[in-house]
């Protein structure tokens, strides 16, 4: 009688079985691999394989009342558009979540976190909302011509047409005024509050000597609750004509300032000023407006075809990740952790990574994008094209 050896079926067995293993954990490193580092191949999987390409044809559509003044914006969820006063709320359905009166006409929007700032251009009115609830309304003296909301529903306002060149205005999140901030000789270009609340930051300009001068002053909000005159902790001033456009907050005390040929890193509780990078004659496009990441787009040439390289550059690390596409671009829209570049036909979202998130395309001419934390909408005279991530 024949006798089995049953050990050694079962370690033939387990060999079978720990080769197709490895070969399957051999496949998915490789895939791993390429989807990580060849931007070609994941593209490619993330149009053709996860189905991230929209167009026109499959998305939700918001109408526009037609010959009517319509503002659209996008924040946190939702789409909205002020009409006559109303401001609705879409989710991304397509549905009206939620509607509130403003007193409202043209409206400067600005967004953060669940925060939605709305405030009358070159007028007095001031909403925090945030979802259906308005959190607060108030009023202020002077024609508002910018305001910024940080993470946690902290405000400044930017008033002119008063006897200074520019006052701002801090209000915390339930709309108690905090202080006023008074430039007799220079124009507030841009503020923006800390995500800890303790820092506002004021982007001044001074034209009234042969060359233009910008600085950047930080505020302690501590400090000009109590004496408002003496909370200045740190001022840094360019004597260079270099000229200051923008300023945005990241990691609390790490502001970024963009400037007409540069982007740079303020440290304000090291009041360390450092420059990141001067930019050259083929970057056409820059944005700060990123959590932890500022963007640079340059053209490059290759043979009879352009090509088009957006970086997004990491803070504080010297590192950056690298999106291409090929031809030009038309605008660039980034907010939170989203960028989206406009081709005119096209709009490629991308991440913080610089990896796609979702394309759309369109048989019409892209021209104006609204973009939030897990939304977009595209755009047009009669419509607003829904984009969900």
């Amino acid at each position: 009688m024949a006798i089995l050896n049953f050990s050694r079926i079962d370690i033939r067995k387990d060999n079978k079985r720990y080769m197709i293993m490895g070969i399957v954990f051999c496949i998915l490193l490789l895939f791993f691999l390429f989807f990580v580092f060849n931007s070609t191949f994941r593209n490619f999987i993330t149009i053709y394989i996860f189905r991230k390409q929209v167009s026109q044809d499959n998305v939700t559509t918001i109408e526009l009342a037609e010959g009517e003044d319509s503002y659209t914006y996008a924040y946190d969820k939702y789409i909205t558009v002020l009409n006559k006063n109303t401001l609705y709320t879409y989710n991304a359905s397509g549905n009206v979540a939620y509607k509130n009166e403003l007193n409202i006409t043209i409206p400067l929007f600005s967004s953060n976190n669940r925060f939605l700032a709305v405030a009358e251009k070159n007028g007095n009115d001031i909403y925090l909302l945030s979802g259906q609830n308005i959190i607060w309304q108030g009023t202020v003296d002077g024609k508002i011509s910018q305001i910024n909301v940080n993470n946690n529903g902290y405000i400044s306002v930017i008033l002119n047409g008063t006897s200074y060149k520019s006052i701002i205005v801090s209000f915390d999140s339930k709309g108690k005024e905090l202080f006023k901030t008074y430039l007799s000789n220079t124009i507030a270009i841009d503020t923006d509050i800390s995500n800890d609340n303790k820092y506002l930051s004021v982007a001044e300009v001074d034209y009234s000597g042969s060359l233009i001068k910008s600085m950047i002053k930080t505020i302690s909000v501590e400090k000009a609750i109590a004496d408002p005159t003496n909370s200045v902790v740190y001022t840094y001033s360019d004597d260079d004509s270099h000229l200051i456009t923008d300023i945005k907050y990241q990691n609390k005390a790490l502001l970024a300032c963009m400037y007409n040929d540069s982007v740079a890193l303020l440290d304000v509780k090291q009041q360390n000023f450092s420059k990141l990078m001067d930019f050259e004659k083929t970057d056409n496009f820059s944005d700060i407006n990123l959590k932890s990441h500022f963007v640079t787009t340059a053209n490059i040439a290759s043979g009879f075809t352009s090509k088009t390289n957006i970086t997004v550059h990491h803070l504080p690390a010297d590192t950056s990740s690298v999106y291409t596409l090929d031809g030009s671009i038309k605008s660039l829209y980034c907010y939170g952790e989203k960028i989206a570049v406009n081709t005119g036909s096209e709009i490629h979202f991308i991440n913080s990574n610089a990896w796609l998130v979702k394309k759309y395309s369109s048989s019409n001419e892209i021209n104006t994008i609204v973009l939030g934390d897990n939304i977009a909408g595209v755009v047009y005279k009669d419509k607003v094209e829904v984009v969900q991530f």
